[in-house]
């Protein structure tokens, strides 16, 4: 249609065009089109994470306090020989290790994964399904897993801050004759997952959740790219495992969602997201393959409010493996009182050690509750318990 001597067909489309789309004339009808607003919105992630150096980390004491996330973006990238790793690699330093395989995603609470030898997982990640789903495998790195990688994340970046096993598990699983226990290090290892490797291909997800204890986490990207979603423990009570927050239109039906503090930030090899105990993350894999590392924290954080009636990460930390250890034992009963699930699938975690529980635990912890007073001063500790 031609544009009229006195610009009135003009004028015309430039005032409908200011209508909303619902109400905006179409000839001699008015299109009505309803519908609420596209579920996006109902949720913005608002919670800022910061990407800092490590000089920036240095000097920002409210991101030390351990309570806050962030992102490191600066030392992984040039410091570390991960970052040169490959698939192949993996499979030559640790083809023992064994691999939670999700062959249709993991985006479900209910996913059942295979068990399988990395060098057998591996395999079986690049080859074409019926079903065409993208493929999922985490791993619970053991002691001899890990002596064959840690290497591979020296040093620290600001050792107070990254304080880990490193630095304090050879010091409280000792034996009597004075030699360290390593079986009771694999062992806790592999139970508590404290050392997890992930690698997944684009599009898959593990479902929305916080983990089971009480210990922070960092993870560093060392191939593709990942977003996260993370949300504060004090938002629990408008959280479920069911949302996936990655899909704004199932937001309707958890209402709550919308009014939760929660923040998404997307991570790009070299550098190293962290987060406090108890938070609520999820992640999506955006390139194939996608591969993370991920360790686990304790005796690093501040005083919280939000760990109910307990102020230190680490003493709550202690509680959750304490109940996880009156599962399988009982003081004055030999006998285990939890089923070892791993002499019937091979690759599970077995039970946490009666030693560990009732023996090493408790000199562990005094180790974190010394280090947490270095950084944060006095706690109340155990005892608060």
């Amino acid at each position: 249609m031609a544009k009229s001597a006195d610009g009135r067909i003009s004028r015309a489309r430039q005032q409908r065009s200011r209508l909303p789309f619902f109400v905006r004339p179409c000839g001699l009808l008015t299109l009505l089109i309803a519908g609420p607003e596209p579920a996006q919105a109902r949720q913005r992630f608002e919670l800022h994470i910061p990407r800092v150096t490590t000089e920036e980390l240095e000097r920002n004491a409210t991101l030390r306090s351990g309570l806050h996330p962030y992102v490191l973006t600066d030392f992984a990238s040039t410091t570390w020989k991960s970052m040169n790793w490959t698939l192949d690699y993996l499979v030559k330093k640790i083809p023992f290790e064994w691999v939670d395989f999700y062959p249709h995603n993991m985006d479900d609470v209910n996913s059942k994964p295979f068990l399988y030898k990395l060098e057998d997982a591996m395999s079986k990640f690049y080859k074409p399904t019926a079903q065409n789903k993208p493929k999922y495998m985490q791993m619970r790195i053991g002691l001899r897993g890990w002596t064959r990688l840690k290497k591979d994340f020296q040093p620290k970046p600001l050792p107070d801050i990254f304080w880990d096993d490193d630095e304090w598990i050879s010091k409280c699983m000792v034996k009597e004759d004075g030699t360290v226990d390593k079986p009771a290090i694999d062992n806790f290892f592999v139970t508590q997952q404290w050392k997890f490797l992930l690698i997944g291909q684009n599009g898959t997800t593990m479902f929305f959740h916080k983990d089971g204890t009480a210990a922070s986490s960092w993870q560093v990207l060392v191939l593709g790219k990942k977003k996260w979603t993370l949300c504060p423990n004090s938002e629990s009570h408008r959280l479920s495992v069911n949302i996936n927050t990655f899909d704004p239109y199932q937001y309707t039906k958890f209402p709550k969602f919308e009014k939760a503090q929660c923040g998404q930030v997307t991570v790009t090899p070299g550098e190293l997201l962290y987060y406090p105990g108890y938070w609520w993350h999820q992640t999506y894999q955006l390139e194939t393959p996608t591969v993370g590392y991920t360790g686990a924290l304790v005796g690093v954080e501040a005083d919280r409010n939000d760990l109910g009636g307990v102020k230190k990460a680490h003493s709550r930390f202690y509680q959750d493996i304490m109940d996880k250890c009156a599962k399988c034992w009982k003081k004055g009963e030999p006998k285990r009182l939890c089923p070892d699930i791993s002499q019937q699938w091979p690759g599970a975690a077995p039970p946490i050690m009666r030693e560990v529980c009732e023996t090493y635990l408790p000199k562990c912890f005094e180790l974190w509750e010394e280090h947490a007073e270095s950084l944060h001063g006095k706690t109340v500790g155990k005892d608060e318990l």
